[in-house]
């Protein structure tokens, strides 16, 4: 989650990262779903999705107060277990079978059936709400998600980011550019801590993403203690105009191969209502 602060501006949407739509190598394929989620009474995916969600998971949605966030709840549940039902292939399974947990910082993982425990991660902002389906030999997933013309401050990245980051964002003199570099690095971030699950327990001035520029940008471990065998991947795409977005991907083997498909859930919901 981004910190809030006093600025504003429309930025200019980049281009997104997809993998080819006949790619024969789903293990080298992360898919990254986008669905629509309403600031104010719940429209047709977050109906589609409640049906979806168990008895804990309908009590929390219960307990918000702010129908923005009870409606990025649903939405973000709700695709997950859809989602995840899809993914055992023709032995699909029913998304209210699905039992999630809680890992130690609080990252849902999939904990029955044993035939879908791939790595996802849920991001939400005002209006949209991600979630990244791994494959099975994937490792560790993250995804972020801000909302371009929401208040923030570039000014931040002096308190959370890394030195070579902090130089990066006010390489930009335009206004609206530094505001843009400022959101694809804390997305970036936001993506490695959600995967690694420890959230901002993880000092963010402990890693260091290069190329920034690229859609595909690599890090660099600061701290020692973040060191791993883990091969990993970043995307930084727009899932749809006014939005940015990072997910962040680690496997055991080489991951140089692996790409990202992008999808639209509200096509899913859509056709099926």
């Amino acid at each position: 989650m981004l910190p809030s602060s006093h600025s504003s501006a429309r930025l200019t949407a980049m281009s997104s990262v997809r993998a080819p739509a006949n790619c024969s190598n789903n293990e080298a394929v992360v898919r990254v779903w986008h669905a629509t989620s309403s600031s104010a009474q719940p429209g047709p995916i977050e109906t589609y999705c409640h049906q979806w969600l168990d008895e804990s998971e309908c009590e929390r949605a219960d307990r918000f107060r702010v129908m923005t966030s009870r409606n990025q709840h649903i939405v973000g549940r709700g695709m997950a277990r859809h989602l995840l039902g899809q993914s055992a292939g023709s032995a699909k399974v029913s998304p209210k079978s699905i039992e999630f947990c809680c890992l130690q910082h609080g990252k849902p993982a999939v904990k029955s059936p044993a035939e879908i425990s791939t790595p996802f991660n849920i991001a939400h902002t005002d209006g949209l709400v991600l979630c990244g389906i791994g494959h099975a030999k994937h490792q560790l997933l993250g995804v972020d998600v801000e909302r371009l013309e929401r208040r923030t401050d570039p000014e931040l990245a002096t308190r959370y980011f890394s030195t070579p980051e902090i130089e990066y964002v006010h390489s930009f003199s335009d206004a609206t550019r530094r505001k843009l570099a400022f959101l694809k690095v804390w997305t970036l971030k936001e993506a490695f801590i959600k995967a690694i699950g420890t959230g901002l327990n993880t000092p963010l001035s402990d890693f260091a993403f290069e190329n920034i520029d690229d859609d595909t940008p690599t890090i660099r471990m600061l701290n020692p203690e973040l060191e791993s065998e883990h091969q990993w991947k970043f995307f930084s795409f727009h899932p749809r105009e006014s939005f940015i977005a990072a997910i962040a991907v680690a496997t055991e083997e080489s991951a140089d191969h692996l790409s990202m498909h992008l999808n639209n859930f509200d096509e899913v919901v859509a056709a099926n209502s």
